[in-house]
């Protein structure tokens, strides 16, 4: 209940009952609803009666003869089906816009994935009160929603499918374990439903299967035992696979209706790469790291010593499960999974988690001063959450350009900085899909460029040094984009000094009767056109340039941000970020 009143607070509080939920990828997911029950059309021909209405609301894919494809997975429009038809109603009622995507439908799925939500929580703490004490569980249940990245996608974000996919294992692991210990048939089935669910909503939930065989091993103490169990139960597991497949078909069939083929490749741009894992930043980076951004889990890892000694079968499940979830997840090409609060897809699996999670709380549910240490924690982590998501939700916090350096210069934030804004490191994600390692600015990275190195100068301002043609070649820092004129080329002279050539082969040069300004105009080198260049960090690609009469080059205040070389101490509008060409493209 508590949890209740808090979303209810928060979508009053923020407006969300007013605001667009259907974003990120949300608007793949839900395509199917409006498509479905309002169009009837699932190969989205009605997109061309008002093509510039639907731009943002519905993703798809062309394939060959023009046909239309909705790339992601039917699954969530299905759990949502009856909440939509609740809004459709509500819509025709109110007399708002009955499109699909008014407010009356939007706020429809919003109560639709709480209602998942809180079912699923119900159910995940019957299953853990078999095993934990009530304030363990207790705890449990409030900072899996509280501390972590959920809550962002039960409320700002809800129409997205991770919530649902929490809850429906949340209820399927609980009858699982129910059909283990009763062998009753409408416990395997209705877990059967919540697989099939799951895997429709999201395809590589099919790997959870591995923790369920490892429990039903574990349960029945031994492969013998479990044989003998199946094959008592053959008659009702065939009447439940018969139903997780009749579930999942609906991805065939659809599959089939729009492109004519049973199975079809929809990440047609997108894969895994499977030989290069980024584990380690996919747990511990600033960038997205799981346990940076919801440390409550550490518990977890704590947990899993727990169960080690107690809950073997249980160790054993979470702990292959967890290990293929992470490859596979982080085996992804964009494994920090673009916009996003942390990493939204390991939220699906937040419902085997709560067993370590759990196990790691009840260490401390030994002694009173260990449990009053423990809720102090808890109260900390949990505050640091709801702040860092209230951060994330004003942009203090990037969606995926953070870094260690602008995670603990925000750490307290409450307005963004320039200097903030400057310590952002956006990923190279064309290097990663083509197998090359980011790179990695250093002093000797940049002290060792060759003279045909290109290169780009990114100002304190974020915008990029550039030559003008319309301006004869003047020198400034005003443009947000990289074209041959933010490109130049620095070859590295005597005693540190460096000379700076443009794309038209014109060195930067300082014309000193001209209010010091710089023009890359000149075709040799003389002193005018040496400069003395500082790397300011030996890990990192901040750089100031003088010229040999010690004049730093800096930007101006005003647009159109003309440098010059006027300034005797430095400072942020004396310093730039020195850029790889193949890192910006």
């Amino acid at each position: 209940m508590l949890l209740l009143l808090f979303m209810v607070f928060l979508s009053f509080k923020f407006n969300l009952w007013k605001a667009n939920r259907i974003i990120v990828d949300a608007p793949s997911y839900y395509t199917y609803l409006p498509a479905f029950f309002l169009h009837h059309d699932l190969q989205l021909k009605y997109i061309d009666k008002d093509p510039a209405y639907y731009k943002e609301k519905i993703w798809f894919y062309t394939i060959k003869d023009g046909k239309r494809l909705i790339k992601h997975p039917p699954g969530l429009s299905v759990a949502l089906s009856p909440f939509f038809l609740v809004g459709h109603l509500t819509a025709k009622l109110t007399g708002a816009k009955q499109d699909g995507y008014s407010k009356p439908y939007q706020n429809a799925m919003t109560i639709g994935v709480w209602s998942y939500l809180f079912l699923g929580l119900f159910f995940l703490r019957k299953y853990l009160l078999v095993f934990f004490s009530e304030f363990v569980v207790a705890l449990t249940l409030l900072t899996l929603v509280l501390a972590t990245n959920l809550l962002w996608y039960s409320t700002f974000e809800s129409i997205m499918p991770h919530a649902i996919s929490f809850s429906l294992f949340c209820i399927g692991n609980y009858y699982f374990f129910k059909w283990l210990q009763k062998s009753d048939v409408r416990s395997l089935l209705l877990f059967s439903f919540c697989f099939g669910l799951g895997v429709l909503i999201r395809p590589l939930a099919v790997t959870t299967i591995i923790y369920f065989l490892f429990v039903l091993v574990g349960e029945k103490q031994g492969l013998k035992n479990t044989f003998l169990f199946l094959k008592e139960q053959l008659k009702s597991i065939l009447i439940a696979l018969i139903l997780s497949f009749f579930i999942v078909s609906i991805q065939f069939v659809y599959w089939k209706y729009a492109t004519g083929n049973w199975m079809f490749d929809v990440y047609v741009d997108e894969h895994f790469i499977f030989d290069s894992p980024q584990v380690l930043p996919f747990l511990f980076s600033f960038r997205k790291g799981v346990f940076i951004y919801s440390p409550i889990l550490l518990f977890a890892l704590l947990g899993f010593v727990f169960l080690f000694r107690k809950y073997k079968t249980y160790f054993w499940a979470t702990l292959v499960l967890m290990c293929v979830t992470i490859y596979l997840l982080s085996s992804w090409w964009a494994w920090s999974y673009g916009i996003s609060w942390g990493i939204r897809p390991m939220i699906d699996y937040f419902s085997f988690l709560a067993f370590p999670l759990a196990a790691g709380f009840s260490f401390f549910d030994q002694q009173n001063w260990k449990k009053y240490l423990l809720t102090l924690s808890v109260v900390l982590l949990t505050a640091l959450s709801l702040f860092q998501t209230w951060q994330y939700k004003k942009g203090l916090i990037h969606y995926d350009d953070m870094s260690k350096e602008a995670y603990f210069k925000g750490f307290f934030q409450t307005t963004t900085s320039a200097e903030w804004v400057d310590l952002l490191k956006p990923y190279n994600w064309k290097r990663r899909i083509e197998g090359k390692e980011q790179i990695t600015y250093r002093k000797d990275l940049i002290s060792t460029l060759k003279k045909d190195q290109a290169i780009y100068f990114r100002g304190f301002n974020q915008k990029f040094v550039s030559t003008s043609k319309q301006a004869d070649r003047l020198m400034t820092c005003y443009y947000s984009e990289i074209s041959p004129e933010e490109l130049f080329y620095i070859e590295f002279l005597e005693a540190g000094k460096v000379a700076i050539r443009s794309t038209e082969g014109k060195y930067l040069s300082l014309k000193k009767n001209e209010h010091r300004i710089l023009v890359a105009d000149s075709p040799v080198i003389s002193d005018d056109e040496k400069f003395l260049l500082t790397i300011l960090d030996d890990e990192d690609n901040r750089i100031r340039l003088q010229t040999l009469d010690g004049k730093y080059l800096s930007i101006g205040a005003q647009f159109p941000y003309i440098i010059r070389a006027v300034v005797d101490q430095a400072g942020n509008d004396e310093t730039f970020r020195l850029f790889l060409q193949e890192d910006y493209q």
